[in-house]
């Protein structure tokens, strides 16, 4: 836990930055990416963000595990006999990508690091996305009564836990990597 508290100070002192700026940055960076995505709503944007990003790499994964059951994808559904899984707009996976990107960029770090971050941490939210339409597929498939639970509550949860996982990681290593700086 020291750790965590002398990274902080390390930072305050490099970068002058304390706790409640960088919690009020992260809420405005994260309303800012959220509210500017909710005004693609009914574009081409929210139409290659859901349709192209989202349904057709879900349901060629799914492809890949089905055997020979026929997967469609089908503008923003998923289509197998007997099932269609919707995919709108907040289940596109976007907003775990948003916290992400809000959270490195509101803490202080060099632009390298926080590129890395970013990137690394929102192809993670994004395959995370990809396997819970995956479980979900396979949850009508196999028993609907699960649904409504992993899609609000279970899957949810799952994707905010490893992404507050990634981030403590991401921290852990700014915190090696100014450790080797402060050494050399």
């Amino acid at each position: 836990m020291h750790k965590w508290i002398d990274l902080g100070r390390t930072y305050y002192q490099r970068y002058r930055v304390r706790p409640p700026v960088m919690i009020l940055l992260f809420l405005l960076l994260f309303f800012l990416l959220q509210s500017g995505f909710q005004h693609t709503r009914g574009t081409t944007t929210e139409q290659l963000a859901i349709d192209t990003l989202t349904v057709q790499p879900a349901a060629w994964l799914i492809r890949q595990f089905s055997g020979s059951m026929p997967v469609i994808a089908q503008g923003h559904r998923i289509v197998a006999p007997g099932i269609r899984l919707s995919v709108l707009n907040g289940c596109e996976g976007f907003e775990g990508i948003f916290l992400i990107i809000a959270a490195i960029m509101a803490f202080p770090a060099d632009w390298k690091q926080k590129l890395a971050g970013i990137l690394a941490g929102s192809v993670l939210m994004y395959s995370l996305n990809q396997v819970r339409i995956t479980v979900l597929f396979y949850t009508l498939y196999q028993d609907r009564s699960w649904f409504n639970p992993i899609h609000g509550y279970i899957g949810p949860t799952f994707i905010i836990i490893l992404g507050c996982l990634f981030f403590f990681y991401y921290l852990n290593c700014i915190q090696r990597s100014h450790e080797q700086h402060v050494v050399a």
